[in-house]
């Protein structure tokens, strides 16, 4: 049982020889105290016989307390239930949220994200904060304010934001330099939409559990815009593969020595031949020395596997110059994987104004991986699925022995195309 009294603690006496009136709140045979605005001395105080204890008598100074010991035992009446669930300590932090108006609580929701995306990226998987970081980047841009208060995250700003992800617009950034650059962005498809309202609410959902205590009935943050605005299932990706002249072309195609043009040329290639390997991989390659394997976690989904996304490709020769080159260099050259990926972007830009192709991604690679293995070499999705490394290792797995054997006629297979392009 919980009770709720005004309490002087003569040991707590200050120098100026008064006391503090404090709210004592007693549960489970422990104590926690409420600092109240009131102060008394001697005078307004009597003694209990036999005892040190302290008693407040004066009736102004009671009658001034009276209503927040009323407002506090109402709200333990009001919520018996959650008692059994809350400490002393607990209980005395409910009772003062109640004593501050709603209104005057802010969660800056801004804020919030700056500290989750400092937290997210100090961890071994940073490389998943790259797409918050944009959403993060993005609010600021559409409320050009340096606070956003969270009760703004609401559906009326979701249908309005929603418009404007899918309008173009001038962005200012930094470049690696540090120099300030403008440039003109292009609205969001259908599955970038889909991929960025995604990243918002798990940002949001993320506010909620930190801030909100359901189980205590503690409802900082009430609303939740994503009950009304779905964000739904994300549409079919269009295939991204490309034919194997266009692959032979990006191969042979003459760039600037030592651009952007010729990292996106060469890291292509490289992906081809390690069998689609993510830019985020290459970019942790160790240096290269005279190994005849590479052996990886890789990096998007070790952290969501049981046998953390191990695999295991052959060096070819072809991927031998190309290791030499970039090898344990990527992440000298590159503060992250993000400033990576932004020059990648950039120098497939170049190549596809030399070679005519449009639209080339980096992650195109690994769609020729896989459509080619199916495609035109015959082998089956699980096969396909076990040489992208998209295969989690099951129960009945751990009896079977690992043999790379298989993904190696994939792989060979796969460069038999590109050396004879008339065959396929």
């Amino acid at each position: 049982m919980i009770t709720i009294s005004a309490t002087i603690l003569a040991a707590n006496q200050k120098k100026d020889g008064t006391w503090n009136v404090k709210i004592r709140i007693w549960h489970n045979g422990k104590p926690a105290y409420i600092d109240t605005n009131h102060f008394v001395v001697e005078k307004q105080l009597s003694r209990r016989k036999d005892s040190k204890t302290l008693i407040l008598k004066d009736t102004f100074i009671i009658d001034r307390i009276a209503p927040q010991l009323k407002n506090y035992r109402d709200w333990v009446s009001t919520n018996n239930e959650l008692l059994s669930a809350l400490n002393a300590k607990q209980v005395k932090e409910r009772l003062l949220e109640i004593d501050t108006p709603r209104e005057e609580i802010v969660i800056d929701f801004l804020k919030f994200c700056n500290e989750f995306l400092t937290k997210k990226l100090a961890t071994p998987k940073a490389s998943s904060a790259k797409t918050l970081i944009t959403v993060r980047n993005s609010l600021i841009d559409y409320f050009k304010t340096p606070i956003i208060p969270i009760i703004e995250i609401n559906y009326n700003f979701l249908k309005k934001y929603e418009e404007f992800l899918r309008s173009s617009r001038e962005l200012t950034r930094n470049n690696h330099g540090g120099k300030s650059i403008t440039y003109t962005q292009k609205g969001l498809s259908d599955a970038g939409l889909h991929n960025h309202m995604r990243d918002l609410r798990l940002l949001f959902n993320e506010a909620r559990n930190q801030y909100n205590d359901e189980d205590l009935g503690i409802l900082k943050i009430p609303h939740y815009p994503f009950k009304k605005y779905k964000v739904g299932t994300p549409p079919i990706t269009q295939h991204r593969d490309r034919p194997v002249h266009e692959i032979i072309k990006i191969r042979d195609c003459n760039v600037q020595l030592d651009s952007r043009a010729e990292l996106a040329r060469d890291l292509c290639m490289l992906s081809i031949y390690l069998l689609g390997m993510n830019a985020a991989d290459l970019y942790e390659l160790k240096p290269f020395t005279s190994a005849k394997r590479i052996n990886y976690n890789r990096a998007k989904t070790r952290g969501k596997r049981k046998d953390n996304a191990f695999f295991s490709v052959k060096v070819i020769k072809e991927a031998i110059p190309l290791l030499k080159k970039y090898a344990g260099k990527l992440n000298v050259r590159y503060a992250n994987t993000g400033s990576l990926n932004a020059a990648l972007d950039k120098g497939l830009k170049t190549v596809s104004e030399i070679t005519g192709i449009t639209d080339i991604d980096f992650y195109d690679m690994r769609h020729c991986i896989g459509t080619w293995a199916r495609r035109k070499c015959g082998y089956s999705k699980d096969d396909v699925a076990e040489a992208l490394n998209q295969t989690d290792r099951t129960v009945t797995d751990i009896y079977i022995a690992q043999d790379w054997s298989l993904i190696d006629r994939i792989q060979e297979d796969i460069i038999a195309l590109l050396k004879n392009p008339n065959s396929n």
